[in-house]
């Protein structure tokens, strides 16, 4: 092998990356559940939690309760919540403390998550 160079490529090619990726797998939907306290936001946790891995939840957001909104970004699993209401922030605090979960308050923040 002297003065022979020597390529090797360990990446698969497109062809077997495709060939065995598994049939009818997809990487979960992201959403953003804004109203997330209110009565459609608990339903759309509800639908979350029965299609088990179908959906990341990645920030949600609220009016004026941070406790409950705290309680949806633990269930749901999000990484962001957004509390519009800037007096329920002590609650909201509270309630993700220790979690990793960002919170923000105000009506920018609630804009922040949406986005």
């Amino acid at each position: 092998m002297s003065g022979e160079s020597v390529t090797q490529s360990f990446a698969p090619s497109r062809l077997e990356r495709v060939a065995t990726a598994p049939v009818g797998v997809t990487a979960p939907k992201r959403l953003v559940v804004l109203g997330a306290t209110g009565s459609i936001g608990r339903s759309c946790a509800q639908v979350v939690a029965e299609a088990s891995g179908r959906f990341a939840v990645v920030a949600v957001a609220g009016g004026r309760n941070g406790a409950a909104l705290a309680h949806s970004a633990l269930e749901l699993g999000a990484s962001f919540a957004a509390l519009a209401d800037p007096a329920g922030y002590r609650e909201l605090k509270a309630g993700v403390a220790g979690s990793g979960i960002e919170i923000a308050c105000g009506p920018e923040a609630v804009v922040e998550a949406a986005l």
